[in-house]
């Protein structure tokens, strides 16, 4: 195959984590041949968990929600229908999760963060503080050649 005709690279890789308490990380990683749309910077700092592609300098380039993961909270539905669900908080959180996230010549590694939801600051009434994101772990993105699955 010449460079010609040669597949272009990955634009996307799925990523599978585990994570236990507060220690994350990455089991999987696989090249797809999938378009992302809509996984640009956000304007602003939102809160929550996000996996986010960054260049060798560390720059966030994109970063991608994760949804339904690193939950320390549980519902428990009940033995009688009627009874309402309950949620209860979980002492150890548990699990794994996989998301998709866009790669580009630039990405280098894509690290697993958590941003808390702005708090007021006691500066100003009107002001508002928010924390920096924490980091739960990094990890090197190894995006092999054109063999993808489709």
């Amino acid at each position: 195959m010449n460079a010609a005709t040669a597949a272009p690279p990955p634009q996307a890789v799925r990523l599978i984590f585990a994570y236990d308490g507060d220690g994350v990380r990455l089991v999987h990683q696989q090249p797809v041949d999938v378009m992302i749309p809509g996984m640009d910077l956000p304007r602003e700092e939102l809160a929550g968990h996000f996996v986010e592609v960054r260049d060798v300098q560390g720059r966030r380039l994109s970063q991608v929600p994760i949804r339904s993961a690193l939950s320390t909270t549980l519902e428990v539905f009940p033995e009688n229908p009627e009874d309402p669900i309950t949620t209860v908080q979980v002492a150890e959180p548990a699990g794994a999760f996989t998301v998709v996230v866009p790669v580009s010549p630039q990405a280098d590694h894509v690290t697993v963060v958590t941003r808390q939801a702005p708090q007021p600051a006691t500066a100003g009434a009107d002001a508002l503080s928010r924390g920096p994101a924490v980091e739960l772990g990094t990890f090197t993105l190894q995006v092999p050649g054109p063999e993808v699955d489709r």
